[in-house]
């Protein structure tokens, strides 16, 4: 409780120092698996070239994995940047945030509109190879967690975090990152949009 209340003290989650703190663990982790795997990658490719071509049948599946999850790695570490410019925008949420387990291995993230909190939107996450031990998937499907700390718009971008805050994940409306796509803008004020651009989201032109 009295984690709760001091961080009612802060304008933005990025002004807590535990917040801080688990953006610096979460970016060690993350940097550390992403170095392990770019280090075993030349011991892989050594497997293979010294592999007899009767035998690449095995490795090349392997590798092909290999590859996968480096790029998953890669962008979890790409993704620490807009999670820090998102704590630095907006305040955190205590377990505002309802999480469900989804098929496919994927999670939901529903969280209430800012500008109408009886209305709510849904962020998503996993439902890709490689991402069903992470533990917004792994947990949540397990019953274990059920609610999330959020800060950010869900009609845009955000973090979710567990108590502490833990595990921090970035999350995105596909619009607010795609250009292909037309912006989010009906329904939403000039200063929420404002606050979204802020935190890197694709807003369109006021």
């Amino acid at each position: 409780m009295t984690e709760v209340t001091s961080l009612m003290h802060y304008k933005t989650a990025w002004e807590d120092p535990a917040t801080r703190k688990a953006w610096r663990r979460t970016a060690m982790f993350r940097c550390t698996a992403l170095l392990g795997l770019l280090l075993g990658f030349p011991a892989w490719l050594f497997a293979v070239v010294m592999t007899p071509t009767w035998l690449l049948v095995l490795w090349l599946p392997v590798l092909c994995v290999g590859i996968w999850y480096t790029l998953l790695a890669m962008v979890t570490v790409v993704s620490l940047r807009g999670i820090r410019r998102v704590l630095r925008v907006y305040p955190w949420q205590v377990d505002i945030a309802d999480v469900r387990s989804k098929k496919k291995g994927s999670t939901q993230f529903v969280v209430p509109v800012p500008e109408q909190p009886e209305k709510s939107v849904s962020l998503g996450y996993g439902g890709l190879i490689g991402t069903g031990r992470h533990f917004w998937v792994r947990t949540v499907k397990s019953g274990e967690v059920t609610s999330a700390w959020f800060a950010g718009d869900p009609r845009y971008l955000g973090v979710v975090a567990s108590p502490g805050p833990r595990n921090l994940l970035w999350v995105a409306q596909r619009e607010a990152t795609d250009s292909r796509m037309s912006p989010r803008k009906r329904g939403v004020s000039p200063g929420a949009r404002a606050l979204a651009r802020a935190a890197g989201a694709r807003v369109g032109e006021d």
